[in-house]
């Protein structure tokens, strides 16, 4: 009878190793209560935001002064992007943030509709529901 070899012995000292519920190359969390900062063309704009993560997929709210709008979005390594919709003088608009997610903070840049560009800084101010 022939010995066989264990062709890929790191893979398995690190399944072994990895703690439960924590999958090998996982996605970072974004999930949790933000705070979000960002640039327009009409000046400096602040919201508050609830992410909910499941597996890459994100999703929850957006909230301003004006109303609360759905988020939609996703998480790629710690590349985070999120979009949500909401009025801006009688127009819907799209508001679609991109960001690299370091701990509890996302950097990055927000595009507004078809008026441009500017920076997005955000800070985790507590836990979200799926976390």
């Amino acid at each position: 009878m022939k010995r066989r070899r264990l062709v890929y012995p790191a893979l398995v000292l690190a399944w072994m190793l990895c703690p439960p519920g924590i999958a090998i190359g996982a996605a970072p969390s974004a999930a949790g209560q933000w705070h979000v900062e960002f640039a327009t063309p009409l000046g400096e704009r602040a919201v508050n935001m609830t992410i909910n993560q499941t597996g890459t997929r994100l999703s929850g709210h957006v909230s301003d002064p004006y109303g609360e709008y759905e988020l939609k979005g996703q998480i790629t390594s710690a590349h985070v992007t999120a979009a949500w919709s909401a009025p801006d003088e009688g127009k819907i608009i799209e508001i679609t943030m991109r960001g690299e997610l370091k701990g509890n903070a996302i950097e990055g840049s927000a595009k507004i509709g078809d008026l441009g560009e500017g920076p997005l800084s955000a800070r985790r101010t507590g836990d979200g529901d799926d976390r």
